[in-house]
C-alpha cells in the first residue's frame, strides 16, 4: 500500500482500532517508537551518585533504574534536580577560583564540582573513617589551608574513572540525540500534513523536552563513577567542627561536617518530605540525597520550563478522544496541571521575597551516609523527647526522614497548602498516562499514514 492509496484513504475520515504492521505504520509502530525514544530520553539522563564504599557497578545500575522510574513519574522532577546541581556546581566552581593564590586553583572545572557533589571526593581524619564531602566543604577545607588542594585529581583522572567517558558516551548520546530528533521532526510534521498525532506521541514529547533540559545542565556531570578519590586531612576533625557554633560532632544528620554547607531552604525541604512519600511506598528507592538548591535565577528559570513542560500536554485540547468524556477528562487534567505549576510558583515566589534569608546555596550530600559510617567514625546521637502526643503526631508529619532530621522540619501551613496542589498532579498525570494507553483503541485513520517527506524535497516531473 503506498502513500497516495493512504492518503486518499485519509480523506474519506473515520476511525479505526488496532491496525497491523503495513507499508506505512500500524499501531505496534506508534508504541514501539514512543517506547524507545521514552527510553532513551529518561536512561541517557540518568547520572547516579558514585556507590558508597563496598558497593559496585550493581548498585549504580539499581540507581539508575530508580532514577528511571521516578523519570517516568515526572520527568520534570528529574529536570529540577538536574538545574540544583548545576547551581551548586557553578557556585562551587566560582568560589574555588578566589581561593589564595598560595592554592592554585586555576584548573577546577565544573567537572570538578559535579565529581565531588556525587560522592567522588571522600576525606578522612585521624581518628575516624572516611567520608564523603561536596565541593563547598571542599573548598573550605583548601581555602582554610586544613587540606591541600588536590592537583591530582585533574581531568583525566575523572575520565578514566568514568567509565562512559569518551567514544562510548559520545555515541550513546548520539544515538539518542538522532532519535529524539527524529521523533520530534515527524510529530510537528504531522499537523502540516493533517495527519492526527496521538496523545502518546505528544507525552513523548514532553518526556523529549524534559530530557534535552536535563542534558544541558548535566553535560559536565560524569556517569557511572565507581570509586571515590580518598584525601588524607592531617587537622582535627573537632578543630574544624568547633569554628561553627552550635556544631557537634555529636549532632549531625548527613556528615561531620555538615555544619560548613548545612541550610536548607522551603524548596528544597518540600523536595525530601514527598520523595520520602514515594520511598516509603517503594515507588522509587533513592539512596542519594537528590533535591534541587537553587539560586533566584534558577528558580524562575525551572518554573518556566515546567509551565513549557505543562503546556505541551495543553496542546493536546483538540485532539481526537475515543468519547466526549475522555475529552474532558483531558482538557480537565492538562490544564490542572498548568494551574498547579502557576499556582506553585505563586507560592515559591511568595517565600523567596518574604523570607529571602531561607535561600541557601547548599549543595547536595551524596549517597547515603549510613553506608559510608564504619567503626571508628563518629557517632549520631538519638535525642528522645518528651512531646506530647498531639506534639509528636504533628512532628512525624512535618517530619518524615528516617531520623526526624530538624533542618527538614517544614512549616505546617506549607505543608497543608502544597499536599493538596502534589496531590492533584498526581492525580492529572496518571490519568494523561492511562489516556496514552487507552485511546490507542480507537484512533483517526490519519494517525496510520506516515508524513510523506517527498513533499519537502523540490522534484522535476517527466
Amino acid at each position: 500500500m503506498n502513500s497516495t492509496t493512504l492518503n486518499t484513504t485519509v480523506q474519506h475520515g473515520g476511525t479505526r482500532g488496532w491496525v497491523p504492521q503495513s507499508n506505512d505504520r500500524g499501531t505496534l509502530d506508534i508504541l514501539t517508537s514512543c517506547a524507545i525514544t521514552t527510553f532513551l530520553c529518561i536512561w541517557t539522563c540518568a547520572c547516579v551518585n558514585v556507590p558508597a564504599p563496598g558497593k559496585g557497578s550493581r548498585d549504580i545500575i539499581q540507581d539508575r533504574w530508580h532514577m528511571f522510574c521516578l523519570g517516568i513519574l515526572g520527568p520534570e522532577f528529574v529536570l529540577m534536580s538536574a538545574i540544583g546541581q548545576y547551581c551548586c556546581a557553578k557556585t562551587a566552581t566560582q568560589k574555588f577560583r578566589t581561593v589564595k593564590k598560595s592554592q592554585p586553583t586555576d584548573d577546577w572545572t565544573m567537572r570538578h564540582s559535579y565529581f565531588a557533589d556525587m560522592g567522588g571526593v571522600h576525606v578522612k581524619f585521624d581518628g575516624c573513617n572516611a567520608f564523603p564531602v561536596n565541593a563547598e566543604q571542599l573548598h573550605y577545607l583548601v581555602a582554610k589551608e586544613y587540606l591541600q588542594y588536590p592537583s591530582h585529581l585533574t581531568l583525566d583522572v575523572i575520565k578514566d574513572k568514568n567509565k562512559r567517558d569518551g567514544l562510548s558516551r559520545l555515541l550513546y548520546r548520539i544515538i539518542s540525540s538522532v532519535q529524539m530528533f527524529w521523533f520530534t521532526l515527524n510529530t510537528i510534521a504531522r499537523p502540516t500534513q493533517r495527519l492526527a498525532v496521538t496523545t502518546l506521541e505528544l507525552t513523548t514529547l514532553g518526556y523529549i523536552f524534559c530530557a534535552l533540559g536535563t542534558l544541558c545542565f548535566w553535560r559536565n556531570k560524569p556517569m557511572d563513577i565507581l570509586y571515590p578519590v580518598t584525601l588524607q586531612c592531617e587537622s582535627e576533625l573537632k578543630k574544624i567542627v568547633s569554628e561553627f557554633p552550635g556544631a557537634s560532632l555529636e549532632e549531625y544528620h548527613l556528615t561531620p561536617l555538615e555544619c560548613i554547607s548545612r541550610k536548607e531552604w522551603i524548596g528544597s525541604q518540600l523536595w525530601v518530605y514527598y520523595v520520602n512519600i514515594l520511598r516509603r511506598m517503594r515507588v522509587v528507592i533513592i539512596r542519594p540525597r537528590v533535591k534541587p538548591v537553587l539560586t533566584r535565577p534558577m528558580v524562575f528559570l525551572m518554573l518556566l520550563l515546567s509551565f513549557s513542560y505543562t503546556g505541551i500536554f495543553v496542546a493536546g485540547w483538540n485532539l481526537y478522544y475515543p468519547s466526549n468524556v475522555e475529552r474532558l477528562l483531558w482538557r480537565i487534567s492538562t490544564l490542572g496541571t498548568l494551574v498547579v505549576v502557576v499556582i506553585g510558583a505563586i507560592f515559591e515566589a511568595s517565600y523567596m521575597f518574604l523570607r529571602p534569608n531561607q535561600i541557601s546555596e547548599e549543595v547536595d550530600v551524596p549517597r547515603d551516609i549510613e553506608q559510608t559510617k564504619q567503626p571508628g567514625a563518629p557517632a549520631r546521637p538519638s535525642k528522645e523527647k518528651k512531646l506530647s502526643t498531639l506534639k509528636r503526631l504533628l512532628s512525624k508529619t512535618r517530619n518524615n526522614s528516617p531520623d526526624q532530621d530538624p533542618a527538614l522540619e517544614i512549616p505546617l501551613h506549607a505543608l497543608l497548602f502544597t499536599t493538596p496542589l502534589c496531590a492533584l498532579y498526581t492525580i492529572f498525570r496518571i490519568y494523561i498516562l492511562i489516556e496514552d494507553i487507552i485511546s490507542l483503541r480507537r484512533l483517526p485513520v490519519s494517525a496510520f499514514v506516515s508524513v510523506d517527506w517527498s513533499m519537502y524535497i523540490p522534484h522535476i516531473n517527466i
